[in-house]
């Protein structure tokens, strides 16, 4: 397939941030960042984010003090305004922070009718990434995509998976050590292809392959995905995923982009494929439907309500919002 199909990057896709592994150092309580006068503090908790006045809400070290925030540090890298640390936060500090808001329990969307299009509000709530990706900043979207992944990972590797021992936080959190016997465990991130396959007939009529996942409500589509595994090329795993999940015979993947997908650790990395035939079969395993679609019944059955896709956050959105706009 011709490469004509390049998209825009997803919104959790961007970022500005300089990672700087050079000030992560060595262990993981990054004082000689925290001591610095610029350095400022974003937080997370269980994969939601504290944000006001238009992006993440930032605390100063002194605040991190008065609070006495416990988790695991994470330094996310240098901004245009100084350094950044990230804390996946406990939930003993959770219940503090949220007194010290005097919103106990706050969460956006408990009280809010338009939740993506408030967090310009002053006072900090608690939102999820995907939410309000939309509307964070390049430089915001790159610490929050970052601390969620790194949180999650923290949070569900605790232990060594040598010897079950308990790890210690290391290189400003992007590293876990087993002090037992040394060894060193990295966070991980699960490559997953996600593909746009496309079938043309004899007149020219292009025709996109839309799946209804089992785990989602009755006429939620979006394209077929799936995880690469060992030993597989990302082609290789574009062409199998479409067959088992939908019996359609791909060739000529072609990759436009990646996005991080930090729910829990994936990648997504973006192809566009043509199908041999229009000869497609649900697996019911992962698929409970898959389905052809014109650009006009695409449009059609969307704003009908008949259907809903995927939104810009993803870049599932941005390859079909590229297809449907050739």
């Amino acid at each position: 397939m011709k490469n004509s199909y390049t998209i825009t990057p997803a919104s959790l896709a961007r970022s500005d941030v300089w990672r700087n592994h050079r000030a992560r150092g060595a262990d993981g309580s990054l004082t000689e960042v925290l001591a610095r006068s610029r350095t400022r503090i974003v937080c997370s908790h269980r994969g939601y984010l504290l944000v006001s006045a238009g992006g993440l809400h930032r605390f100063s070290a002194a605040d991190v003090e008065q609070l006495a925030m416990t988790g695991t540090r994470i330094y996310l890298g240098e901004t245009g305004a100084g350094d950044v640390v990230g804390i996946e936060i406990d939930d003993e500090t959770k219940t503090r922070i949220d007194d010290h808001l005097n919103r106990p329990g706050a969460s956006a969307e408990d009280y809010l009718d338009a939740p993506a299009q408030s967090i310009h509000v002053t006072d900090p709530v608690w939102f999820d990434l995907r939410t309000i990706a939309l509307d964070l900043s390049e430089t915001d979207t790159g610490l929050a995509t970052a601390l969620v992944a790194v949180g999650n990972w923290h949070r569900t590797h605790t232990h060594s998976p040598r010897n079950g021992k308990p790890t210690t936080t290391s290189a400003g959190g992007w590293v876990r050590t087993d002090t037992s016997t040394g060894s060193e465990h990295f966070p991980r991130t699960d490559p997953a292809v996600i593909m746009a396959v496309i079938h043309t007939d004899h007149d020219g009529t292009e025709r996109i392959l839309l799946g209804n996942n089992v785990m989602w409500p009755k006429g939620r589509y979006s394209l077929l995905a799936g995880f690469v595994e060992p030993g597989e090329t990302l082609e290789a795993a574009v062409v199998r995923e479409v067959r088992e999940e939908a019996g359609v015979i791909c060739e000529d993947p072609v990759y436009v982009g990646s996005q991080p997908w930090p729910f829990p650790c994936s990648l997504m990395l973006g192809f566009f494929a043509r199908a041999q035939s229009r000869d497609a079969c649900a697996d019911f395993d992962e698929m409970r439907t898959v389905r052809w679609f014109t650009r006009d019944e695409l449009q059609r059955e969307i704003e009908a309500g008949a259907i809903s896709v995927p939104g810009q956050v993803s870049i599932a959105g941005q390859m079909l919002e590229r297809w449907m706009s050739a």
